[in-house]
């Protein structure tokens, strides 16, 4: 075996380069030349496209713009109780993000500043918190949100160590109320999405809405099971993103291939500490809310 193995490298060695030359200056620009005739003639296929493929319906940054004639219609979704259910369903992660990723035990001077910092954050949300535009179960919820949040941060500060089991114990206790937060963000969200795009298909005539394209622009990680993404699909009566819709991902970060791999590891503690699921945060963390609501939805 070590025979073949060492006859089959010297075999390996004594071959010819697969590329053994320089490429000649003139054959490179003409090479060159060719090349810029197909980025071309694939420029002038996309602006035909566009000019005769219908409209197209485009989702980013929190706007809705319609392309249309050659004439974009931008409309902003107005989410009133949106950025109110994910600021509260993010206290308890907050707090794990403080904890967990530095590992149990003592706590040093930084961190216990950290802690007492959060906690007064916490404490001015709480004196204005029937102001906050929620009533009924939903201010009640976020009132219990925050007051688990500012219960736990006392024993830990008071005590200056946490271990696992203490911290696991809060982050899923907090779980339900978490996801009623994030049933309620999808809902708000969907409903502003659903009004505008049925406004625009009585816009449309039948043959244009027939042919209406989407483009969806989102979070790396909130691609899988993306919340417009199962919306879009719902409309199109697909399963899949194709000739009609299509996601683009958004890299706001300016080193995104490092923050990106950090962003996964972190979010993997925070899918074990809250899910007990190490795979959870890497898909829209709205999915099964948005799911749950798009069934109850009428696309008629």
């Amino acid at each position: 075996m070590r025979r073949l193995f060492f006859a089959g490298l010297v075999v390996i060695l004594l071959a010819p380069p697969l590329y053994s030359a320089e490429i000649d200056a003139e054959a490179g620009a003409a090479l060159s030349d060719l090349n810029g005739a197909f980025i071309k003639a694939h420029g002038v296929a996309r602006e035909l496209n566009l000019a005769t493929g219908g409209p197209i319906i485009l989702l980013r940054d929190g706007q809705l713009v319609l392309v249309r004639n050659k004439m974009e219609t931008t409309a902003e979704l107005s989410l009133p109780a949106y950025d109110t259910f994910k600021v509260f369903a993010h206290l308890p992660v907050a707090i794990y993000l403080m904890l967990g990723p530095q590992g149990a035990g003592p706590l040093d001077t930084p961190r216990l500043q950290q802690l007492n910092e959060y906690h007064a954050r916490l404490q001015r949300v709480e004196k204005k918190i029937d102001q906050i535009g929620l009533c009924g179960t939903d201010l009640e919820r976020q009132k219990q949100i925050l007051g688990a949040s500012k219960q736990f941060l006392d024993q830990v500060i008071q005590q200056q160590q946490f271990s696992t089991e203490e911290l696991h114990t809060f982050t899923r206790a907090m779980l339900p109320m978490i996801e009623a937060n994030l049933a309620g963000a999808a809902a708000s969200q969907l409903n502003a999405m659903h009004q505008q795009v049925m406004s625009w298909k009585k816009e449309l005539t039948p043959a244009e809405w027939k042919q209406l394209r989407v483009g969806v622009k989102g979070a790396v990680l909130a691609r899988d099971d993306n919340l417009a993404m199962q919306y879009f699909e719902r409309l199109f009566h697909t399963n899949k993103e194709g000739v009609r819709l299509i996601y683009m991902e958004r890299y706001v970060p300016p080193t995104p291939m490092l923050t990106l791999l950090a962003t996964r590891h972190v979010d993997r503690g925070i899918s074990i500490a809250f899910f007990d699921n190490p795979d959870r945060m890497f898909r829209d963390v709205l999915a099964d809310a948005a799911a749950a609501h798009i069934k109850n939805m009428n696309f008629d």
